[in-house]
């Protein structure tokens, strides 16, 4: 799924990790959604979770939000944003979508690690103080 807008990210290290992330959230979707409408609506879902994700990569910026809330702030609007749009999904075969949505908590943790990781691996350097589009 190819996005309208870009990801402000760290560095390159940041944008594999998202990038990677969004795939992976995709698959559990495509996974989940009975009808082709709903797994193309989780699209304007994660466009406008991209869009907050990037207006608070302003904000930091401009010194109004701490770089470490929005550098993991992806995985935790992207969480809490799945959750609302299984609640008016249709699951495939009568399937409880409790299997899915324990998919999306794994890999949410997952991804929240591995940033976490990236940071103490390289933090600070001169290249990493300015935000880049994916």
């Amino acid at each position: 799924m190819s996005y309208e807008v870009e990801i402000f990210c760290l560095n390159k290290r940041h944008s594999n990790i998202v990038t990677e992330f969004l795939r992976n959230l995709e698959d559990i979707i495509n996974e989940a959604t009975y009808y082709d409408e709903e797994y193309e609506g989780f699209k304007d879902v994660v466009e406008r979770v991209i869009l907050y994700h990037n207006g608070l990569g302003i904000n930091t910026m401009e010194g109004e939000v701490d770089k470490i809330n929005w550098y993991l702030s992806m995985p935790n609007t992207v969480y809490w944003a799945t959750v609302g749009y299984f609640a008016a999904l249709t699951p495939k075969k009568e399937e409880n979508l409790d299997k899915y949505r324990k998919k999306v908590l794994s890999l949410i943790e997952n991804v929240i690690e591995r940033l976490e990781l990236s940071l103490l691996i390289q933090s600070g350097t001169e290249s990493e103080e300015k935000i880049n589009l994916n």
